[in-house]
């Protein structure tokens, strides 16, 4: 799978039913019909980065370009089913094309986030922090996963 840059052309794909700022943001199936779709910005700065792939985006944001580190959001649609293959090309960009040294992002897991693909990407869970967030009518637990380069 290969990420590209972000075009106007490609708005549709900054809009859908997964929980704002996840790591791996995977369609919510019982998405509430009332609440609103998730929506993401595009690019406002140089301390973020946007691409797509067939079906999904890729958000690198809060750049800190001096200890080489991103936080990175994925929303995937409904028609991604190589979720595995983003993610590797997820780490190859953000490790090779802009040459980061540490990727993290949150992860509720109470949202199915698939913890099993993220952890074969290389993305290992660092710490937990309960009642983070506000999920199916209750507090949920959010983690922090992150990934280093070793070079």
């Amino acid at each position: 799978m290969k990420l590209r840059g972000y075009r106007g052309t490609d708005r549709e794909l900054l809009t859908g039913p997964w929980l704002a700022g996840e790591l791996l943001g995977l369609p919510i199936e019982e998405w509430p019909v009332l609440a609103e779709p998730t929506q993401v910005p595009p690019p406002a700065g140089p301390d973020e980065e946007l691409c797509v792939a067939d079906g999904a985006f890729v958000r690198y944001t809060g750049i800190d370009w001096v200890h080489r580190r991103a936080r990175v959001e994925i929303g995937v649609h409904s028609g991604l089913s190589e979720v595995d293959a983003l993610l590797e090309a997820v780490v190859a960009h953000g490790f090779t094309g802009l040459n980061l040294r540490r990727l993290h992002g949150w992860v509720t897991p109470a949202a199915a986030p698939g913890s099993g693909a993220l952890a074969a990407a290389g993305f290992r869970r660092e710490a937990v922090v309960p009642a983070a967030t506000w999920f199916d009518g209750a507090p949920a637990a959010r983690e922090i996963w992150g990934t280093t380069r070793h070079d």
